[in-house]
């Protein structure tokens, strides 16, 4: 029997959603807030493409729902919180918490306690930088594009059955649960005392690595290390070598790979965003290599809390 070619087993219908969310994102970011409103912008993009699926719209409005909801909850936490200090730890203790108690229901409340962790890291990385509501307005804008082809995707299908947004999953995992704001809360810990100036990151990564499965938070960690490097490399050279309409190009490009990407493998998916958040989201990296730098390490220092912290040591298999 003859296997699919890699063509046909592209996700062409997320695909070209996640290069006109992307895009429509980063142009409109930049029309209508220019360039200190981009980050915002694009992190609502990258979410709300991350949550997208091709299962039926009623699912995936549910989904976009919770990306919505909870990114919007995180950046009014991380505003709580503006400048370092141990109220910041308090909160991302506080986001994994609720994210660790929701996040064993529906897959719309998995996202909803994720990105609630995301944003409330991201609006403490964003200090006073932008006042609360202009955030959540920008993270609003950021995640327009692709409610906006949900909406159109809904007028379609308007007389299709009604679809289910996911089965519960039955008792959360209170081992987990605690595990994940103690994991989440070490990371911050570490941040505010190494690097308060730039403290988001750490916990941020954190977050993203830990998995309450026994194995899969050791083939995460590698995967995110792996793609972070990847990712700031290609951010190194894009830097140097794009400018202007050429970083939209790149933006097109991105967001077209990235869901097919992210179906193959975790490290492909930390790359492409890691060249988002450095390129995209914040143009112009500087030349001597101190964000780069700083990411990486972060990215390591936040890895090895997900393996020593979040890992569950004492569970064994009994024979």
């Amino acid at each position: 029997m003859q296997r699919p070619s890699r063509l046909a087993t592209v996700p062409w219908d997320r695909t070209v959603r996640s290069a006109v969310a992307i895009t429509a994102a980063l142009v409109a970011a930049h029309a209508l807030a220019g360039p200190a409103g981009v980050p915002v912008a694009v992190a609502g993009a990258v979410c709300s493409v991350n949550g997208d699926h091709s299962g039926p719209v009623g699912e995936r409005a549910a989904r976009f729902a919770a990306i919505l909801l909870g990114g919007t909850a995180g950046l009014l936490l991380g505003h709580a919180a503006p400048t370092p200090g141990w109220g910041q730890v308090a909160c991302m203790v506080v986001a994994a918490l609720v994210a660790g108690l929701v996040g064993s229901a529906r897959p719309a409340d998995q996202l909803f306690g994720l990105k609630l962790m995301v944003l409330t890291a991201i609006g403490m990385g964003l200090g006073n930088s932008l006042g609360a509501v202009h955030t959540v307005a920008l993270y609003g804008l950021g995640c327009a594009p692709m409610g906006l082809l949900l909406a159109v995707a809904g007028c379609r299908s308007r007389h299709a059955p009604a679809s289910s947004t996911g089965s519960v999953s039955g008792r959360p995992d209170r081992d987990a649960a605690l595990r994940l704001p103690l994991c989440v809360g070490t990371a911050a810990v570490l941040a505010e005392v190494l690097r308060p100036e730039h403290a988001f990151w750490l916990p941020l990564t954190a977050a993203l690595a830990f998995r309450p499965a026994d194995a899969s938070v050791l083939r995460r960690v590698g995967d995110r290390v792996a793609g972070t490097v990847l990712g700031v490399l290609a951010a190194a050279l894009a830097a140097q070598a794009l400018s202007g309409w050429a970083l939209m190009a790149l933006a097109v490009l991105v967001g077209a790979v990235f869901p097919g990407a992210t179906d193959r493998s975790y490290a492909l998916h930390t790359a492409l965003a890691s060249v988002i958040v450095l390129v995209l989201a914040v143009p112009g990296p500087p030349s001597d290599g101190t964000v780069i730098t700083a990411r990486l390490t972060d990215t390591l220092l936040a890895c090895a809390v997900a393996v020593a912290v979040g890992h569950p040591w004492r569970r064994r298999t009994v024979a």
